[in-house]
């Protein structure tokens, strides 16, 4: 570990003087680290920001494609190939997709019932840009955001002419993907409409997808009265699922592995939410209201073992913020969560649960140090209430080098399922009414060099604990699994970024995580957790040829993965390459793109199998009116 510090360390302060390129650009505001729009370059090193351009470059389709290669983010999990379920997870291994809170303008989208955020079923479309903000942040943010939050802000209108976007293509397994988006500002108005549909016959057995999205956003500039927004969502999938394959992977021969253990199993979603948004500036006080609703419908089926389940989240919020002239934020949250669910078609679950919350920050500004120290409460109808402090230091060295540390604690709230998981005798699991909150301290230290048109730089350490980690088990000799608060674990490592221009038209990027992350049981000793690659290597060249033709080479590298439990698993490490190239025609773009060139056969989720090599091709086309 040791070497290994020193060795990055090197690496990142004595790079050549001549490299060139910025994380962002200056202007460049970002919320999610201090709940107010701060220019990035005062806000901590461990924030990252995808915007529309990098979500195009990288020709992502879904949230969870617009973030893999993103440092700090141990990774973005996959089951199959479009629509099958993607989570991710933040400096941490195991079980900890539930610890991280993914938002869409504010509004958290975690599933209530399961934990986690599915990410397969956030297109990008609609999106922006996304804020990743890296520890700790249940002082901003409340419960989940253990191992960090993501903030997905959603496009809107940014010129007056009326403006439509037109999206086609297509990829291996019968897939195609249609998307259109369209944005006008008439006067103080603002219009913005998305959709977008999909279908596949999947890379498995069983593993058909086919889902439609609808989205827009209308909005209004009241002038004294402030502005005015409102968001609607829909969305509708049908998923056959696969399920798992133990094909060992030294044994793949593009037949075997496309088995399904459940032929007939599938699963149907709809979505829906409404959200209001609003904000007044009275004198040097800005308040900023959120309000939404959402509903939540699926349906999993499968006939070869009875299972028929239906569930119903639905939850509601209200937020309320006051950003004022001393740089004191303050505000409260309130959010009703519910969730039914029906096996067999009888009620098996019923319940609700509140959740309200206030938080108060100040930033403190003494010439070159910025101090923000933040608390929040939140109190819960069901579990134990909590409270949450954090302190987020940012010093500017000189112009070129800023200096952060963040240091917080936050907690990951038993879901629905944790508590009141009926007795399944399939697969001998129940629920624990009992089972408590996981709670976790976190630390980061960070460095960011930027030499405008010379160097950028980063380089981060961070040490995360957590104790009460709930962990489905077997509790009796019967061998029944429930949920338990019996763990440790603990995560540390680094995070390494350089980006710069190797000749005019030729840039390159270079990322590396180092992670090592283990947990134990109450009188044992620490082993590592499922799914924890020590090492993660991104690289990315682009070049612009000429013809106006641009290529994007990616190359990336996951280290093997062990851990033991009643058995010894592992992972074998890969390393993926990736080609994209793309050229504008008129008022459109056409590209082509190959994903995992050398076809390396690999599984990032132990017994689903992932295809070789795939092919994408489509254009885009920009109409104005």
């Amino acid at each position: 570990m040791f070497r290994t510090t020193k060795l990055l360390f090197l690496l990142v302060t004595l790079l050549p003087c001549y490299l060139t390129i910025c994380f962002c650009a200056e202007e460049t505001a970002v919320f999610i680290g201090l709940r107010k729009e701060v220019p990035i370059e005062k806000n901590p090193v461990n924030i990252s920001v995808i915007n529309e351009i990098d979500i195009v470059e990288k020709n992502a389709k879904t949230a969870g494609e617009a973030m893999e290669e993103t440092p700090g983010i141990t990774e973005i999990s996959k089951r199959g190939t479009v629509g099958s379920e993607s989570t991710m997870r933040i400096r941490s291994g195991g079980d900890s997709s539930k610890q991280v809170l993914v938002m869409v303008d504010g509004r958290p989208v975690n599933d209530t019932a399961l934990g986690f955020a599915n990410l397969a079923s956030i297109p990008t479309e609609n999106i922006e840009r996304i804020e990743i903000l890296k520890g700790p942040a249940s002082a901003l943010y409340g419960a989940n955001a253990l191992g960090g939050a993501v903030n997905i802000i959603t496009k809107k209108a940014v010129e007056e002419k009326p403006k439509t976007e037109v999206g086609i293509s297509a990829t291996n397994f019968s897939t195609t993907l249609y998307n259109m988006n369209f944005s006008a500002k008439p006067g103080k108005a603002n219009i913005f409409l998305s959709g977008d549909k999909s279908k596949s016959t999947g890379f498995r057995k069983n593993s058909n997808y086919n889902d439609l999205n609808l989205f827009f956003k209308v909005g209004y500039d009241f002038e004294k009265s402030g502005k005015l927004n409102l968001s609607n969502g829909l969305g509708r999938s049908e998923l056959s699922m696969a399920g798992r394959n133990y094909t060992p992977i030294d044994e793949f021969d593009n037949d075997l592995e496309r088995e399904a253990t459940t032929p007939l199993a599938y699963q149907k979603d709809r979505n829906y939410y409404i959200q209001l948004e609003h904000s007044l500036k009275i004198q040097e006080t800005e308040l900023k209201t959120n309000l939404y609703r959402d509903y939540g419908y699926r349906h999993y089926k499968d006939p070869g073992s009875a299972s028929d389940t239906i569930s119903k989240p639905q939850n509601s919020g209200l937020g309320i913020q006051a950003e004022t002239a001393y740089d004191i934020i303050l505000g409260f949250e309130g959010r009703i969560e519910k969730f039914r669910r029906s096996d067999l078609t009888i009620e098996s679950i019923n319940e609700k649960r509140y959740n309200h919350a206030v938080f108060i920050q100040k930033m403190f500004k003494l010439d070159k140090l910025s101090l923000t120290p933040g608390v929040r409460y939140d109190n819960n109808s069901e579990y134990e209430n909590s409270i949450n402090p954090r302190l987020s230091i940012v010093y500017l060295l000189n112009d070129n080098t800023k200096l952060s540390a963040n240091v917080g604690t936050a907690f990951r709230a038993p879901t629905f399922e944790d508590l009141y998981s009926p007795f399944d005798a399939s697969m001998w699991t129940q629920g624990n009414p009992d089972v408590e909150s996981e709670k976790s301290i976190g630390t980061d230290l960070g460095v960011e060099c930027k030499i405008k048109k010379v160097l950028a730089s980063r380089l981060i350490f961070f040490y995360n604990r957590t104790k009460d980690f709930i962990e489905w088990a077997p509790t009796s000799p019967s061998g029944l699994w429930m949920p338990n608060n019996v763990s440790k674990t603990f995560s540390r490592g680094i995070e390494v970024e350089i980006e710069n221009p190797l000749l005019e038209k030729v840039s390159q990027s270079l990322s590396y995580t180092f992670l090592e992350s283990k947990g134990k049981a109450e009188g044992e000793t620490y082993k590592t957790l499922q799914y924890t690659p020590k090492h993660r290597i991104n690289y990315t060249l682009n070049y612009s040829a000429p013809a106006k033709i641009k290529t994007k080479t990616e190359i990336t590298y996951t280290h093997k993965q062990t851990w033991e439990d009643w058995k010894t698993h592992e992972l074998p490490g890969y390393t993926l390459f990736n080609l994209k190239i793309s050229r504008p025609i008129c008022q459109s773009e056409v590209f082509f793109a190959v994903k995992n060139i050398f076809n390396k056969r690999y599984v990032s989720r132990e017994n689903y199998p992932l295809p070789g090599r795939t092919y994408w091709t489509g254009i885009n086309m920009y109409l104005w009116n």
